[in-house]
């Protein structure tokens, strides 16, 4: 039996064909572009993706996790530098956790978002930490 050449789409009812499409997969303040194989319609809106059609976008989205754990690790270790704390200083301080920057710079956690903003601010100024001592 041959393939089917279009096919319907199960929630809006668009008509489909199978072809490539570039889609846009975003995590955290990274983004790729992947083209994609799937059932699409002929304008922009929502298409099916079956089975491995899939693939293209799970790998980008593995990719930008691994990559994004990785600045965060350099990110957390490059601000205590800069500001002359130990891991442990720099955990209780600024998270309360004594042990919130091993794990951040070993990739066993992610920081909060306020927590990765002090960090990118208190990487590009150093003496901020006095005040936050001083808090």
């Amino acid at each position: 039996m041959p393939a089917p050449k279009t096919m319907i789409h199960p929630e809006t009812g668009a008509l489909l064909s199978r072809r490539k499409r570039r889609e846009v997969v975003a995590y955290m303040d990274l983004t790729r572009v992947v083209e994609v194989t799937g059932w699409f319609p002929e304008d922009d809106g929502d298409g099916v993706l079956l089975g491995a059609d899939a693939a293209p976008l799970d790998a980008a989205l593995a990719e930008m996790k691994a990559e994004y754990a990785a600045s965060v690790q350099r990110l957390a270790k490059q601000m205590r530098k800069a500001v002359g704390l130990t891991q442990k200083d720099a955990s209780l301080l600024l998270t309360g956790s004594p042990n919130s920057f091993y794990k951040y710079e070993h990739g066993e956690a992610q920081p909060s978002r306020p927590t990765l903003l002090l960090m990118k601010l208190l990487a590009r100024e150093p003496k901020l930490i006095e005040a936050i001592r001083a808090a």
